[in-house]
């Protein structure tokens, strides 16, 4: 079990604290009952217990099941019970009042939150609450040039050697990174939301959403970064903005093949399409052009999958 995996999370108290004051929100001591879904270590199904729930069902098909368990004996939790299996795979569960899930990654949708969400409402009893109750997706172009040059490192191999296949592959790629206001066009200011996700309905696994600036200054674009906010109950947030406060979550980075100059007055669009079926796992495609008094003069297409090794 990746127990460091778990440990950088439970060391998140932003996380930890909205979750607990959602939990809190909506659990009446000796009623609610709450389903955790993808409970790993138990943290959450033990904030419910503490807030009074009459009976919590922890999901979780990993070997931290195991390690929940021993803590809850050790907590002396005794109305938790464990479920050795992805919620999906379960054919009767008990119905609830609450179902709570952390399974959001740095790209929002990673873990499946969306399908797997959409599978528990079998779970809910009728006017269930669902944590949480809303995604939505931001992004804002890089202007920072240190993020692309990182990505550059092909061109340096030196020896007489060309690595260029493998900084095509590069560019086809999502990146884990820390961005500062500065990095941002306007100072992250000018972030557009691309896609928003209503968890307690329906929502489609393959999603497209669309973005557009008219820069004011001439600029270079390197790719764009992309966050994520999510409303855990009316009245409590947690998000990934480089303005927010740091979580264990960082954003992440869309490069470019080669940066998009830009100057006054053109229109920069970039359109982006993510898959998370399960049989997908998960893809993202991102496109970017720049249009001058109506004529593209710069295009760029990217796919995550093709930054593969196969």
């Amino acid at each position: 079990m990746l127990i460091e995996f778990h440990r950088n999370m439970l060391a998140d108290s932003v996380r930890n604290e909205a979750f607990y004051q959602a939990l809190k929100k909506v659990i009446v001591p000796g009623k609610t009952t709450v389903a955790d879904l993808g409970s790993g270590t138990g943290l959450l199904s033990f904030m419910a217990s503490k807030l009074g729930a009459k009976s919590i069902y922890a999901y979780e098909y990993s070997e931290a099941l195991k390690i929940s368990q021993k803590l809850a004996r050790e907590n002396g939790i005794r109305n938790v019970h464990f479920i050795h299996n992805h919620s999906t795979k379960v054919a009767k569960p008990t119905a609830v009042d609450v179902i709570v899930s952390e399974t959001l990654g740095n790209y929002a949708y990673e873990e499946n939150i969306l399908e797997s969400l959409e599978d528990a409402k079998r779970f809910l009893k009728p006017n269930g609450i669902v944590i949480p109750n809303r995604i939505e997706q931001f992004v804002a172009p890089v202007i920072s040039p240190r993020f692309y040059d990182e990505l550059c490192v092909w061109d340096r191999v030196g020896y007489g050697l060309d690595f260029a296949l493998a900084k095509e592959m590069s560019a086809n790629n999502l990146y884990v990174r820390t961005f500062a206001a500065d990095d941002l066009l306007d100072q992250a200011r000018s972030a557009k939301r691309w896609d928003a996700a209503d968890l307690s309905k329906k929502n489609k696994s393959v999603r497209t959403g669309l973005a557009s600036w008219t820069l004011r200054e001439p600029v270079s674009i390197y790719g764009f970064a992309v966050w994520w906010e999510c409303e855990l109950v009316p009245g409590v947030s947690l998000g990934t903005s480089p303005l927010a406060p740091r979580t264990h979550w960082e954003q992440l980075y869309f490069p470019l093949r080669q940066p998009i100059v830009a100057q006054a007055q053109d229109q920069l669009d970039v359109t982006l399409k993510s898959d998370s079926r399960f049989e997908v796992g998960v893809n993202v495609i991102w496109d970017a052009s720049l249009r001058r008094k109506d004529k593209v003069v710069a295009h760029d297409g990217l796919d995550m999958r093709a930054g593969d090794v196969r």
